[in-house]
């Protein structure tokens, strides 16, 4: 397989690739929901300096005279990052004698959840929040040196409009350890990998207009932060693959979808083929292996809601929905190189009927499902179940509540 090696300038150019380079549509979308507000915090400190005024591109990309946002080092792990339910970011009709081009950024909602130790570690992210002190949880008995802070990112977009009436989600990525995101910016116009500890920052993407973005497929990260993949449909499917310490870009074309990375991107699990809503194509139910280098090593049908490669690229998920009275789902645990079934688990997560929903790999043994019931209102969790032994167990360091659209980092507190 052809592999073009690249680097992504600050600008956002890609040196070497002809054309547009664009993510892909469908964007990976894990736990979305809609649920009531959380409770605010008990006490506010006001932590770090003034926030920066977040600088807007519009659609052709004429500079702006804001300075760029520069976080300093952050040491405390994420959680997770969530959006609240904003009316403001739904769609909105527009008046007919209004010809201005429409915005592509609608919403910046994404804010981080940390839990960290007041004074401990270094939390220079020059951006302005609030905290919740006195234990991570009502009732912990922690001490008052215990702290919780929800931190708007507002560089983050949330969501854009595409065309005129077209308006998407988009996505932001957290490792499982806490310490590296990948999100689109709002000053730049562009995806960025994010080192927090190092307050490195760097381009894992093109400048992109609303077209481009509109053909963004799926974002990951490796679970050891170092290699950052954006996948691309659209008329050019491709995957991009990102080293973050070089910034140097590996472009695998014809592939619109991406699985997941193992440790060092020595693995790599992506698809072909992704139909749009209401299409369909054989072909979508194809899994891919690639090498670091894109060269394929195996193929083969994993049919529907086949997902996430294991960290140490040997395993690979699909939570089956089974129709009945009792409603049961279960969890299939695939070989991902020769696509075979060694495990397979009956899901029982929560008292109720309940859709589980695949997240994401807590560690190579474990694996992250979301429960809730088909109508809002009901119970609802994280659960990490066993990939060797099926036995599942609820996550309560994630609250019953956590925002609209959710996605996670170092779930567990303290630990």
């Amino acid at each position: 397989m052809s592999n073009l090696m690249a680097d992504i300038g600050m600008n956002g150019d890609i040196h070497g690739e002809p054309g547009r380079a664009g993510p892909d549509s469908g964007v990976e979308r894990r736990a979305t929901r809609h649920r009531p507000g959380r409770h605010t915090a008990v006490v506010l400190l006001i932590f770090g300096l003034l926030g920066s005024g977040f600088l807007y591109l519009n659609r052709d990309d004429s500079p702006q005279a804001a300075p760029d946002w520069k976080p300093g080092p952050f040491d405390p792990p994420v959680q997770y990052a969530f959006t609240r339910e904003d009316p403001n970011c739904h769609s909105r009709p527009r008046e007919e004698e209004d010809d201005a081009a429409p915005e592509v950024i609608t919403c910046s909602e994404w804010t981080l959840r940390v839990n960290y130790k007041r004074g401990k570690g270094r939390q220079d992210l020059d951006i302005t929040y609030g905290a919740s002190c006195g234990g991570f949880e009502a009732g912990s008995g922690a001490d008052d040196d215990e702290c919780s802070s929800d931190i708007p990112l507002l560089d983050a977009v949330s969501q854009a409009q595409i065309e005129d009436s077209h308006f998407e989600g988009v996505p932001l990525r957290i490792t499982a350890a806490g310490h590296h995101l990948a999100y689109f910016s709002k000053q730049r116009m562009q995806f960025v990998g994010w080192n927090l500890p190092t307050a490195r920052l760097k381009p894992i993407s093109p400048r992109l207009d609303a077209e481009a973005l509109g053909d963004v497929h799926s974002l990951e990260i490796s679970p050891d932060g170092r290699f950052f993949a954006l996948a691309f449909s659209g008329d050019q499917p491709r995957l991009l693959i990102t080293e973050f310490a070089t910034g140097r870009t590996s472009t695998f074309p014809g592939f619109c979808h991406v699985l997941g990375l193992s440790h060092n991107a020595a693995v790599i699990a992506a698809k072909r083929a992704c139909p749009g809503l209401g299409e369909d194509d054989p072909e979508s139910s194809t899994v891919t292996i690639l090498n670091h280098r894109g060269m394929v090593t195996s193929e083969w049908k994993g049919g529907d809601f086949i997902n996430n490669l294991s960290p140490d690229g040997r395993l690979m998920v699909k939570v089956l929905p089974t129709f009945g009275e009792d409603d049961e789902e279960s969890l299939a645990v695939y070989n991902a190189k020769t696509g075979k079934i060694v495990k397979k688990f009956n899901l029982r997560l929560l008292s109720e009927p309940s859709d589980a929903i695949g997240y994401d790999w807590l560690d190579t043994n474990e694996y992250i499902i979301e429960a809730e019931p088909p109508e809002p209102g009901g119970s609802f969790g994280y659960y990490k179940v066993n990939v060797q032994t099926g036995k599942s167990q609820r996550i309560r360091d994630i609250g019953l509540d956590p925002g609209a659209t959710v996605s996670l980092g170092k779930v567990h507190i303290g630990n």
